[in-house]
């Protein structure tokens, strides 16, 4: 069996290490060769996962032709110069959420792949989500009636980093933890946004530079109302990930869907709770239909226009909380 055969480009993102983690244990898959502009994350990504291949010039990756595809898991504002580099280099790609930090970029990432013929697909773990996936299906069969409202939770601690850099992440929890809760109302509903509200309380955490705390409010043009709790609100000692809730109100029902709940919460004197989840491996779903996208000729689950569209409702976000009132879509 031909092996699909990865790059990673940039473990900045604490997402690409679990990704470089399914790679290795896909059958179908190889991961050869990893690029980062940072030499201590490089040398210690090269170690963790016994990767030979290491580059602090993603160009001289891009030339290899042994090279079927790459994941992209910089820096946010970062995202758009490896992407179109990778597309014009004829390698498949998986980007990391926010596709980018602007409408601009996010256009010409996309144009880039459809000119180059490759794929492109966002990362929207939940779409691959063994709770959320099996949600789309109560929903298509109807068996609610007619949803009416959609309510998330996409809460976390600050993940530090790169992450309160405004100019590298693009903002802060709105930009990071928009974008799932908003990619599955759209998901859901097979509809778009029409107007988003948003308010963005007092920072949390004073020292930051980007905001830690908001509630956007959406509604879709078929009547859906949706609303996103987005905030970095957890103590230091909670989990960066593992809070994706919904509640869908339909005419005929309701649902609840809390994504990480088979876990273990560890609490041990001298030391920050400890978060072990045992449930759906949507990371692992994810890359393993990325694979079969690319060796089908198929569509991805998560395109390239559904992160642009999520992009601009957290850029929406932004703009309303600025103005103090409601902003029509689209943007452009």
């Amino acid at each position: 069996m031909r092996k699909l055969r990865f790059g990673i480009l940039s473990f900045a993102h604490i997402h690409a290490w679990s990704y470089a983690r399914v790679v290795k244990e896909l059958e179908e898959a190889e991961l050869v060769a990893i690029y980062d502009d940072n030499p201590e994350r490089l040398k210690k990504a090269s170690e963790t996962y016994g990767v030979k291949d290491t580059y602090t010039d993603y160009r001289e990756l891009l030339k290899r032709d042994d090279i079927d595809a790459v994941i992209i898991t910089s820096e946010n504002a970062k995202h758009a110069e490896l992407a179109i580099a990778a597309a014009e280099a004829g390698k498949h790609m998986i980007v990391e959420k926010p596709l980018a930090t602007s409408l601009e970029d996010a256009e010409r990432m996309i144009r880039a792949a459809e000119k180059a013929g490759v794929k492109l697909q966002q990362a929207f773990v939940m779409r691959y989500h063994d709770a959320t996936v099996t949600i789309k299906g109560i929903l298509e069969r109807g068996e609610i009636g007619d949803v009416l409202v959609i309510t998330t939770t996409n809460h976390g601690k600050y993940p530090g980093l790169w992450f309160g850099d405004p100019e590298l992440a693009g903002g802060g929890a709105v930009m990071d933890h928009t974008v799932h809760t908003a990619d599955l109302m759209r998901w859901y509903t097979g509809d778009e946004v029409e107007e988003v509200y948003a308010v963005i309380g007092e920072k949390i955490r004073s020292e930051l530079r980007v905001e830690d705390n908001a509630l956007i409010s959406l509604k879709f043009r078929k009547g859906v109302i949706g609303s996103i709790d987005c905030s970095w609100s957890r103590h230091e000692g909670w989990p960066i990930w593992g809070d994706v809730w919904l509640g869908i109100i339909g005419t005929e029902g309701y649902i609840v869907v809390d994504a990480f709940r088979s876990c273990i919460n560890l609490v041990v004197d001298g030391k920050p709770l400890t978060w072990v989840y045992f449930g759906s491996d949507c990371d692992f779903n994810m890359i393993r239909d990325f694979v079969r996208v690319v060796e089908e000729d198929k569509t991805p689950r998560a395109t390239g226009y559904d992160g642009y569209k999520a992009l601009e409702i957290a850029l929406a976000a932004y703009e309303s909380s600025k103005k103090g009132e409601p902003v029509k879509l689209p943007l452009r």
